[in-house]
């Protein structure tokens, strides 16, 4: 085993598949087949002309609810109406040619928009697909395409010296109904004052769909922290103890995993499996009385960005058609195969017999800010053994900290919303009503930053808070993925899953020594 110290710089991401696999791969045959488009290439020399650019492209395809595809050619969207109007063709489910002309229509009927241009209009930006954009607007990705900064929103905060990433929301939300509710703690934040601020940042060649951006705080007790646990409930954690590691274990990682603090520990990815697993044994003194619960602070590795790019890269010019399908049937990922192989990570636990059994599991898609876990341990299990396992996929999760806690009473922290929203240091009146109205969302693309401040009702020193965010967002396709299209692959990552990975490890393993540096590098950052 390869162990590997690194200081964090700091998706999502989710993988589709389905239990009907013969329905679906008829169904991918069908869409793969008889969609004839001509493929269209667009480069953007400046990352600074996205605003600027012609709202026209050589197509538009609008999948709509029931099945068929508008395309368009010459399209412009009137925002009023809610309506996208263009001459073209429709298609039908079987994409057989339905009619020619000019046609209008409606943005609520569309599942998925698909484009090569970059449209300013936040009714259709909230639901195309950018398909064709170069990596070669970031001379970071040019190295390796694969390892393009992405993310979902950046919640940006100071810890009292310096301005940290402290959240990312909503990170596994990359479609339109994949839209959700995401909490992170932001267990590192330094508040003066009784003004709360928070950076929301788009950083990537993504479009983002904020519904909101609440913060939740709480008091803490004395000496102690407040956190959620896996059920998404929040619990007074009064004390919090090290942990040594298990005698018969071949490396020490404790002085990696004894302080939140970006120092982590991580694993390099197996060379001919990359669903290998890994355990890590602890021990610990049990506490007198009370619960016990264990605290995991971690993020996701490249390796998931790896993979969800590669299924895109699969899907190439037909990812509208993919995405529209997902859309209809309303498919869950969580419960892919691919999620399920890599999984989280799980805690084990020994019962009276000295078998491991899982008692929970804990993590979030996401390569970006770390996030802390609370993990409620049987008590009688706590007080008969003193040993804890993790077990988690090889070079899939950075662990930053790992601790036993005391845990006291539940607790219910107060939502506020934003009190101000400033954009180039000056109000923005307009991104408050969407932020504030849950009917409403504010559309982000590349390089957009917003300032967002909450008014607190209570001594912030004494307060712990979180992030509670909602929306999704949509990745832009790169050209460079483009060239690797294919059918046949894209079943096999999706319904032979472990054949796939097995088979994908020795190219990954070319590129993983050099993902974290390039990813961070291809920030999208304005001039």
């Amino acid at each position: 085993m390869q162990i590997q110290n690194k200081s964090k710089s700091s998706h999502p991401s989710r993988f589709i598949t389905t239990p009907h696999v013969l329905t679906w791969f008829c169904l991918f045959l069908l869409l793969s087949q008889c969609t004839q488009f001509k493929k269209v290439n667009r480069t953007i020399k400046q990352p600074q002309e996205y605003k600027s650019l012609d709202q026209r492209s050589p197509f538009l395809k609008a999948h709509m609810k029931d099945g068929r595809v508008y395309v368009l050619a010459d399209w412009r969207v009137q925002e009023p109406e809610r309506l996208v109007v263009g001459n073209g063709f429709i298609l039908s489910v079987n994409r057989d040619t339905l009619d020619l002309g000019d046609f209008s229509v409606s943005v609520d009927s569309v599942v998925i928009f698909e484009t090569n241009v970059v449209q300013t209009s936040s009714a259709v930006a909230a639901l195309t697909i950018i398909t064709g954009i170069s990596a070669a607007i970031s001379i970071a990705c040019l190295s390796n395409p694969k390892a393009c900064f992405g993310s979902c929103p950046t919640f940006y905060a100071s810890d009292g010296n310096n301005d940290l990433l402290q959240a990312e929301g909503f990170s596994s939300s990359i479609a339109p109904w994949l839209e959700d509710t995401d909490i992170d703690a932001l267990y590192r934040i330094q508040v003066q004052g009784k003004t709360l601020r928070l950076e929301m940042r788009n950083e990537a060649l993504e479009t983002h769909v904020v519904r909101s951006a609440d913060v939740l705080v709480s008091p803490k007790p004395v000496g102690g922290r407040i956190l959620k646990d896996t059920q998404g409930k929040f619990w007074e954690v009064l004390s919090q103890h090290p942990l040594t590691m298990d005698q018969s274990m071949d490396e020490d990682v404790l002085p990696l995993l004894q302080h939140f603090d970006g120092e982590e520990r991580f694993s390099l990815a197996d060379s001919s499996d990359l669903s290998s697993k890994e355990t890590l044994d602890f021990e610990f003194d049990s506490p007198a009385d009370g619960k016990v619960g264990l605290i995991i602070a971690a993020r996701h590795s490249l390796l998931s960005t790896y993979l969800l790019y590669q299924t895109l890269a699969y899907m190439g010019t037909k990812v509208g058609d993919w995405f529209a399908l997902y859309g209809k049937m309303k498919h869950d990922p969580d419960k892919s195969r691919l999620a399920n192989i890599l999984g989280r990570i799980e805690v084990l636990v020994q019962d009276s017999d000295g078998n491991w059994q899982v008692v929970d599991e804990v993590g979030e898609h996401g390569p970006l800010a770390t996030d802390i876990y609370l993990v409620h341990l049987p008590e009688s299990v706590a007080r008969e053994n003193n040993k804890i396992r993790l077990r988690l996929t090889k070079g899939t999760w950075r662990l930053d900290y790992v601790a036993l806690a005391c845990i006291g009473n539940p607790v219910k922290p107060d939502r506020i919303q934003p009190s101000r929203v400033l954009q180039n240091g000056l109000p923005n009146k307009s991104v408050l009503e969407l932020l504030t109205d849950s009917s409403q969302v504010l559309v982000t693309l590349p390089g957009d930053a917003y300032t967002l401040e909450y008014d607190l009702p209570v001594d912030s020193h004494n307060s712990e808070f979180f992030l509670q965010s909602r929306g999704y967002y949509l990745e832009w396709i790169r050209q460079e993925w483009l060239a690797e299209e294919s059918p046949g692959e894209l079943a096999k990552l999706l319904f032979e899953t472990k054949t796939a990975l097995k088979r994908l490890a020795p190219e990954f393993k070319k590129m993983e020594p050099g993902m974290e540096e390039a990813f961070w590098r291809s920030r999208y950052a304005k001039p």
